[in-house]
């Protein structure tokens, strides 16, 4: 079992994981490598390794990613290795893609869990993204512009989460991931409460409050 969560940039995504490893121990996060440049508040090997286009390109003719993919003109992946590393640990792969990466995913995944992190609102990504202060006017506009397309991608998940509330995003997030692994272990009892949580965030009950949010972003 393989765990992928995707989010557009500014949803949050990396602070729920973040906080999702900490509280979910059967997880471990796949440490993608990227070409861009390391953020303030970011270390390496913990949110990305970090390297040159011309590295990342050498890795790709090796075939040393298990997926690849450009976003804004950086490349990100996650290497085969680290993926073995994580299984031989016992523990279950927990992906962090962007869209693009989702989709090379689902190809090659059979049993994986796609998860799709949105924002409650318009409003609400724009101050993020801003507050991150790592945009200029431009790059916020594009980024802007993406999550509009990317939110129309949220038929292609399993599960969504609104991530309006941040507790409760991460307590969504962790009854997804020990339902459907209790249910692949063939675990007798399942918490009736993780239950319900996590069919809460099932992409046919979530679709009537996606489709209100891409309202708002008309």
């Amino acid at each position: 079992m393989i765990f992928v969560i995707s989010a557009p940039s500014g949803a949050g995504k990396t602070s729920l994981i973040n906080e999702l490893i900490k509280i979910e121990n059967r997880v471990m996060f796949s440490v993608s490598t990227t070409t861009r440049k390391i953020r303030k508040h970011e270390v390496e090997g913990i949110n990305y390794y970090y390297i040159s286009k011309d590295d990342f390109c050498k890795m790709i003719d090796n075939d040393e990613f298990f997926e690849w993919t450009e976003v804004y003109g950086n490349y990100y992946g996650t290497t085969k290795k680290s993926i073995d590393s994580i299984i031989e640990k016992g523990k279950i792969p927990l992906f962090d893609v962007d869209i693009q990466g989702s989709v090379s995913l689902r190809k090659k995944i059979k049993n994986g869990i796609f998860v799709f992190i949105i924002p409650p609102s318009f409003d609400v990504l724009k101050k993020r993204l801003i507050e991150r202060k790592t945009e200029n006017i431009e790059q916020l506009d594009l980024r802007l512009k993406n999550a509009h397309k990317e939110l129309h991608e949220y038929t292609s998940f399993d599960y969504i989460i609104i991530n309006d509330k941040f507790d409760e995003a991460c307590q969504s997030l962790k009854a997804i991931i020990s339902t459907n692994f209790d249910i692949k272990n063939g675990k007798d009892k399942i918490s009736d409460e993780l239950f319900i949580m996590a069919d809460r965030c099932k992409l046919e009950n979530m679709k009537d409050k996606v489709e209100r949010i891409l309202e708002g972003f008309k």
